[in-house]
């Protein structure tokens, strides 16, 4: 298994496993747009089996004004249901976490539905734990 930065080059993989992800369509081109245009404020991290994509990651990345470290996130999360229970998504966290660590973060956040217990409990197999914070969010 490969894991690695997702570039241009990846945008149809990454589209693929996006829609497969969550039912969001976007086209190769506005895919390879948009990992240009997050540059430096989010990553896709890509794995790939034998030449296939089989999941993703996401790591945003940005300064906090009032503290001296960065803030991260893991904003997405993602394998391909037939290499599920083999370890991508604990090598994507992982890669994720040394980038991190790397930028000068000092902890990785990973918001998840309440309702979503199957991550939770991966997360936590993980070592995270749940901080209790309360997600707010206004439409506009």
């Amino acid at each position: 298994m490969e894991i690695r930065l997702a570039t241009a080059a990846d945008a149809p993989a990454l589209a693929w496993l996006n829609a497969a992800f969550n039912g969001v369509q976007i086209s190769p081109e506005r895919m390879a747009e948009q990992i240009v245009r997050c540059s430096g404020i989010e990553s896709a991290l890509i794995a790939y089996h034998d030449d296939r994509a089989v999941g993703f990651a996401c790591l945003r990345l940005i300064p906090w004004l009032c503290y001296d470290v960065m803030y991260a996130e893991l904003t997405e999360l993602f394998v391909v249901e037939a290499f599920r229970r083999r370890g991508v998504a604990s090598a994507l966290v992982a890669h994720a976490e040394q980038l991190a660590r790397a930028a000068g973060a000092a902890e990785l956040r990973i918001l998840t539905g309440r309702d979503n217990l199957a991550a939770q409990a991966f997360y936590q197999a993980l070592g995270y734990e749940d901080e209790n914070e309360m997600l707010m969010i206004r439409r506009l």
